[in-house]
């Protein structure tokens, strides 16, 4: 808990490449040295796309609001718009789409394949309209597309379905915002001995709150664990930038060719707020975990990942090959806001999670 106040408190919020993240780095690496570890800060340079802007300007009529679709160009396109239905390719009809932005629903289809048949007909831009209240951002993926795409709230529907109707021109644009920087993972290796396994957490924030059950709660409970099980081979490492995208954990076993010769890694995210707790990753270790003693009585659920648009560091290790297991306490309705300080964590349940991550521990590392 001290670590904990540390971090999300004393240091507060810590999103990467910026001073917060670099106070809670040296704040780990003191930690770990002083509890026997040869401990290293190994820096990364950043370069990543952090979100970006759109804009929806009807020729002679007020701004429309509009969020850029993750995957479009940073392009700006202007012609007349015409409706589409839901843009599959039978709905385009008798309207020519060639040098016009086109307006379809969002359903039926993915966001790209509504891209790829707008640019095979000709058209200079897209716009995707929600099909439920509010506004969206969509993901075109990996797919290849030049024009611009944006999406609009529903409540636009009915003015932008006005302007195609009537033919009326738009310019659609959307602009890529980068984040570029240096940040780092923080190493403790426990001797001279290789790393045959490993324990890891991100010890960054967002913007936006001080992260304390994420993850300054699973940083903390690394810490610890460290200090009171200190074992040849089992390195330890802090992650730097995993709310961007796993950067952290992605740059070291970039930069280790060992790794995937590990046993396995052990990885703490949100551990201090039991509400749908769950061991997640490999499959095999996950039904070791669960069958420990002090697993009993957490109800713990066994799946392969977070779900959609949810990751962690452990994903990074799995797809090197190594054996991962994730300890999750569960959903938090705070994460990602100011909400989430020392506050909205409970020292019974990451205590509960410390004991169950060193039973595991001591289970893998067993003679």
């Amino acid at each position: 808990m001290a670590h904990l106040r540390m971090l999300a408190g004393t240091i507060g919020n810590r999103p990467l490449t910026l001073e917060g993240e670099r106070k809670a780095a040296e704040y780990i690496r003191a930690q770990l040295e002083q509890a026997g570890y040869r401990a290293t800060i190994e820096p990364f340079v950043v370069d990543v796309a952090t979100g970006g802007s759109a804009k929806l300007i009807p020729d002679g009529a007020p701004e429309v609001e509009a969020q850029p679709m993750s995957g479009s160009p940073d392009r700006s396109a202007n012609g007349p718009l015409i409706a589409a239905g839901l843009g599959r390719s039978g709905e385009y009809g008798s309207t020519s789409a060639r040098g016009a932005v086109v307006l379809v629903d969002r359903g039926e289809t993915q966001f790209a394949e509504k891209a790829r048949v707008a640019q095979d007909a000709g058209a200079v831009g897209l716009i995707v309209v929600n099909n439920q209240a509010g506004a969206f951002r969509g993901d075109l993926g990996s797919a290849l597309i030049s024009i611009p795409v944006i999406s609009a709230a529903n409540e636009d529907r009915a003015v932008l379905q006005s302007y195609a109707a009537s033919g009326r021109r738009v310019t659609v644009s959307t602009k890529t915002e980068r984040l570029q920087g240096t940040s780092q993972n923080v190493v403790g290796k426990p001797s001279d001995a290789p790393c045959t396994a490993y324990l890891g957490a991100h010890y960054d924030s967002v913007t936006a709150g001080p992260g304390a059950n994420d993850n300054g709660s699973g940083t903390s409970l690394l810490l610890e664990l460290a200090r009171a099980r200190h074992l040849d081979g089992v390195c330890v490492i802090a992650f730097g930038s995993e709310e961007v995208g796993l950067l952290g954990s992605r740059a070291y076993v970039k930069a280790h060719n060992e790794v995937p010769n590990a046993r396995f890694m052990l990885n703490f995210d949100m551990v201090a707020k039991i509400t749908r707790p769950a061991l997640i990753g490999d499959a095999d270790l996950a039904t070791r975990a669960s069958k420990l003693p002090e697993a009993s009585g957490l109800n713990l659920r066994q799946v392969t990942s977070l779900g959609p648009g949810a990751s962690s560091d452990y994903a990074t290790f799995l797809q090197a090959g190594v054996p991962a297991l994730m300890l999750y306490s569960g959903d938090d309705q705070f994460i990602h806001t100011a909400q989430d300080d020392v506050a909205n964590t409970s020292e019974a349940d990451m205590g509960r999670f410390l004991t169950l991550a060193a039973a595991v521990l001591d289970m893998l590392t067993a003679r």
